[in-house]
């Protein structure tokens, strides 16, 4: 059954590298922006604003206080209080300081914070003090009221984020991008997400599914790789099912675009199909990209573009097939790349062919490795000479768009489907299955070196009998002890 999680395991482990890569250097530039911008420092002055008249009552006072704020909140940044700071300090602006200068009415009191930014704790402070003070000054003379300053200190600690509180933002930022890709990313890809999807897709039952192996275990011999080599028997069992409810000899596979992994199936296929004991032919038909001349190192002059071009017919000799280190597995490799080769195919020759292969008694199967279904006409051609065909799909890649003209190409050429390969599969659905297989082979494996390591180990001899005094001789032999046979394999059971 497909689980609900496995597409979003998918997802993760497939992107994971974008949510690191995003996490990573977003918290990484804003750590280091963090670190080479010059800290900001902010000190703050109090002005207690007082308009009382000595005729005021302390409610009229207060009142009056309450309503003058705002303005005397907005003279603080006039030229008229600000040049004479302006004047004290070589290199300092009106412009530069206003920006610096930071003036709030605390509401419901008497009282104006006055702040001044800057990267120098101490400059800071003085002009918070100086800007005070020129206030001050300035409302004593030119408004009725007075204004008490009390000092701005030198602040100690920077304002704003810390380094790493910016890295940390930056980080969950980052975050947040790398997952706003992946949902754009999924959204557009045209990607398979499950086998059940390729099943329902294609219409044809998934026979087999190989994962995604590396370069090394491809290199390896098939019987090597558990997920290959269990995949390729299941395929195996599979055709001898459909050969007992339908006959069928001749068998193509293909896939809907190239590089999708069907040589290779079609390989093991034969490979397997041959050590079970059945008599199998392997054709090369793909003679624009031939390459299992290369997989079983045999000679490709005489192929299967030499049988067709000299217009073989079944009077002549038999076809120059080569045999392989399984005794019962043949290949007809597709010999020199011709120039027209859906011309060959479509010759009478090739239909002589194929129906002097349909009918032979030499073989019980022959595995045709066409080209794929939808860039050249090769692979349509060869679909009317076969009997069966089994499309091979590459997971990773394969877009559905692609599936879905392979499936409207075969159900044009009324094509008999055995089902479909899973090549490369990257879905956590079957990761159990090819842990089972893993291990069940490293089981085998374990055993095997045990049992060339259990060497028996030479018994030592039989004691003589002895003569016990005044005892007769033949009483003693009925009580003669031997020692049983050891070996190592009791030691390695314990």
């Amino acid at each position: 059954m497909h689980n609900p999680l496995s597409r979003y395991k998918l997802i993760l482990k497939r992107w994971a590298w974008m949510i690191i890569l995003g996490v990573v250097v977003c918290g990484v530039i804003t750590y280091a922006a963090g670190k080479l911008i010059r800290p900001t420092y902010q000190a703050s002055s109090t002005l207690i604003l007082n308009v009382c008249t000595a005729q005021s009552s302390a409610y009229d006072c207060t009142t009056a206080g309450l309503e003058a704020l705002s303005t005397y909140s907005q003279l603080i940044t006039t030229p008229a209080v600000l040049n004479p700071v302006v004047a004290k300090h070589p290199g300092l602006t009106l412009a530069s300081l206003t920006a610096m200068t930071t003036v709030k009415a605390q509401s419901n009191t008497l009282l104006i914070n006055l702040d001044v930014n800057n990267s120098n704790p101490v400059l800071a402070a003085q002009l918070a003090n100086e800007v005070g003070q020129s206030f001050a000054q300035y409302s004593n003379t030119q408004l009725p009221g007075t204004v008490q300053v009390i000092p701005a200190q030198v602040p100690i600690n920077p304002i704003g984020l810390k380094a790493s509180y910016a890295g940390i933002i930056g980080a969950l930022v980052g975050l947040g991008l790398s997952l706003a890709l992946i949902v754009i990313f999924e959204w557009i890809d045209d990607r398979l997400t499950s086998a059940e999807e390729a099943q329902e897709l294609l219409g044809a039952d998934v026979l087999a599914v190989i994962p995604h192996l590396t370069r090394k275990q491809l290199d390896d011999m098939p019987e090597l790789t558990p997920g290959l080599a269990e995949g390729c028997r299941i395929l195996c069992a599979s055709l001898n099912a459909a050969q007992h409810i339908k006959p069928f000899k001749l068998v193509m596979v293909t896939s809907a675009v190239a590089d999708e992994g069907k040589s290779m199936v079609a390989e093991n296929l034969a490979t397997f199909m041959a050590m079970s004991g059945k008599r199998v032919l392997l054709v090369d038909a793909d003679m624009r990209s031939h390459v299992l001349n290369k997989y079983f190192q045999l000679n490709n002059i005489h192929g299967l573009s030499y049988v067709l071009q000299e217009e073989w017919s079944e009077a002549d000799d038999e076809l120059d097939v080569q045999s392989t280190r399984i005794p019962t597995l043949q290949v007809l490799t597709a010999g020199v790349s011709p120039a027209n080769p859906a011309e060959l195919l479509q010759s009478p020759t090739a239909v002589q062919l194929f129906e002097h292969l349909k009918q032979t008694e030499d073989y019980d199967y022959i595995v045709v490795d066409t080209p794929p279904l939808l860039p050249i006409a090769d692979a349509q051609v060869l679909a009317s000479y076969v009997q069966a065909t089994i499309l091979v799909v590459d997971a990773s890649k394969t877009p559905r768009k692609a599936l879905v003209r392979a499936r409207q190409s075969l159900k044009r050429m009324r094509m008999t489907v055995l089902g479909v390969v899973i090549n490369k599969s990257p879905w956590p659905d079957y990761s159990d299955t090819h842990m089972y297989r893993s291990e069940l082979y490293r089981q085998q494996a374990k055993q095997t070196r045990a049992n060339k390591e259990n060497v028996l180990v030479e018994p030592p001899e039989t004691p003589q009998p002895k003569v016990l005094n005044g005892a007769a001789e033949g009483e003693v032999d009925e009580k003669t002890i031997t020692i049983p046979r050891l070996s190592n394999s009791l030691h390695s059971n314990d």
